[in-house]
């Protein structure tokens, strides 16, 4: 019974998703890329590859490179996706080439390389929604590979410009972010998406978050929320783009 609940749990926030929050993403996109096309796209946590569909429909010529540490989940998506102009690593973002251990969720939109707070109210309301108990909401753990995005697009994509980078990584941010910079280049990247949580569930980060990112010459631009719970996703433009 708890899978089948976790899989119908699982189908809403699809399809609140589908009806509340892209839509509002797509708008912004169309306006953000209405002068330059979208052609080169970087997704930190793919997931199920929501956001490589959601791209492909803003322009179906993207270039996106995606990775994705749930080992299950990459599985998945490189025998459904058959598109050359896609690439996904099963591979983490982080602060340091390494490695970390990942911790796979019974819900696994909330599996992270962070643990949790155990105090946290939005774990209680988690727990209640699921019908599980904290102890058996992480299902699997393993070490994965963790690179730093700078090296790896310095060594890459040396002389692409990245129209966007997506970052969704469950509390993780702030590491990927620290990989990312320095960048060798301060008009290299165009915009920085990076899902924010108002709640308490993992440490809030969002401070040094913003500083980190204003340092490196990106300011919010426009955020969008998402159907459900008190989560954003905050679009921030390079300056140096001006």
């Amino acid at each position: 019974m708890i899978k089948i609940r976790i899989r119908i749990i699982s189908f809403l926030i699809q399809i609140n998703e589908l009806i509340f929050f892209y839509p509002k993403l797509a708008r912004v996109y169309r306006k953000l890329f209405s002068q330059k096309k979208l052609n080169f796209a970087i997704d930190v946590g793919v997931n199920k590859g929501q956001t490589i569909f959601f791209l492909k429909k803003i322009n179906k010529n993207t270039r996106i490179i995606g990775f994705e540490p749930h080992k299950d989940l990459y599985s998945k998506l490189i025998n459904k996706i058959h598109d050359s102009k896609i690439k996904i690593f099963n591979l983490g973002c982080s602060d340091q080439d390494g490695e970390a251990v990942f911790k796979e969720n019974i819900l696994s939109e909330s599996s992270s390389f962070e643990t949790v707070n155990e105090n946290s109210s939005w774990l209680k309301k988690k727990e209640s929604v699921l019908g599980v108990k904290k102890e058996r909401l992480v299902t699997n753990e393993y070490n994965m590979k963790t690179i730093r995005l700078n090296y790896f697009i310095q060594k890459e994509f040396r002389d692409l410009i990245i129209d966007m980078i997506k970052i969704d990584v469950e509390g993780h941010e702030l590491k990927v972010l620290n990989g990312l910079f320095p960048i060798y280049s301060k008009n290299i990247i165009r915009y920085i998406q990076i899902e924010s949580h108002e709640d308490d569930l993992y440490k809030d980060n969002s401070k040094e978050i913003e500083k980190l990112l204003n340092e490196n010459g990106f300011y919010q631009e426009t955020s969008v929320k998402h159907g459900f719970g008190n989560f954003y996703d905050v679009i921030y433009k390079n300056k140096y783009f001006e």
